[in-house]
């Protein structure tokens, strides 16, 4: 590993680490406790908002589940493969968390909020901890942001895709609350879990590396070209 890409790879790591440190204190008190002391006030400060417009937006990533998650990552999978196709394998090692998400909902099994503490729109199948779509979301748009709008699209459109995956997460944290399908722990958990991963993953050179900047078109070992300088008459740089 080179010394640039070792800087690059230690602040992820860093990232990496303490998400999952909070992931894992998170998840343990999850597995003993139905919910924690902060859950049912911050519960039902989200549920007092308001929200009116907001609402439809809530719904919106809210449909994204299950299947429909399975079905957007597989085209994203295609999007990626067609656009920047070395970066296939970064885009799956980081789909893989969810495998960690369906595992610690076994393991932990939490139930879902029950109607007496919060009100309740709807409950779907499975269990609390953590939220699968704070999962899914966490890897799922900035991976899509860093492996096909940020070598192919100007500047400003890589910035949009950073505000629009925040405000998605953002919609994510605050709408399972609200309808009552998760804990704000449950939440926290998911987050600090995609978080984790994804970090963890894009610290690995192996699988980051292919990743190109703007207007940098990939040699054939998948690196990006830099043009060198130009040798004018007698050997002198120009």
């Amino acid at each position: 590993m080179t010394n640039g890409a070792s800087r690059r790879a230690v602040p992820l790591l860093v990232l990496a680490l303490l998400a999952a440190t909070g992931f894992a204190v998170d998840t343990v008190a999850s597995a003993t406790h139905p919910y924690l002391p902060f859950d049912v006030p911050a519960a039902r400060a989200i549920q007092s908002v308001p929200w009116g417009p907001v609402n439809a937006a809530f719904a919106a990533v809210d449909w994204l589940e299950g299947v429909r998650q399975v079905v957007a990552a597989g085209g994203g999978l295609v999007v990626v493969a067609l656009l920047n196709r070395r970066a296939v394998p970064l885009y799956l090692a980081c789909a893989l968390s969810g495998t960690a998400y369906s595992l610690t909902e076994l393991l932990v099994a939490r139930p879902r909020p029950p109607a007496t503490l919060v009100h309740v729109v709807r409950h779907t199948a499975g269990f609390s901890y953590p939220s699968g779509h704070a999962v899914f979301f966490c890897w799922f748009l900035p991976v899509l942001v860093l492996t096909v709008v940020r070598p192919h699209l100007p500047r400003a459109f890589e910035v949009a895709g950073w505000v629009v995956a925040a405000a998605v997460l953002a919609l994510v944290g605050i709408g399972r609350v609200d309808v009552g399908e998760h804990w704000p722990s449950d939440v926290l958990g998911g987050l600090a879990l995609g978080v984790a991963w994804t970090a963890l993953a894009l610290s690995v050179r192996a699988l980051s590396g292919p990743l190109r900047r703007r207007g940098s078109p990939p040699s054939r070992t998948g690196r990006s070209v830099r043009p060198g300088p130009v040798v004018g008459v007698g050997g002198q740089s120009t």
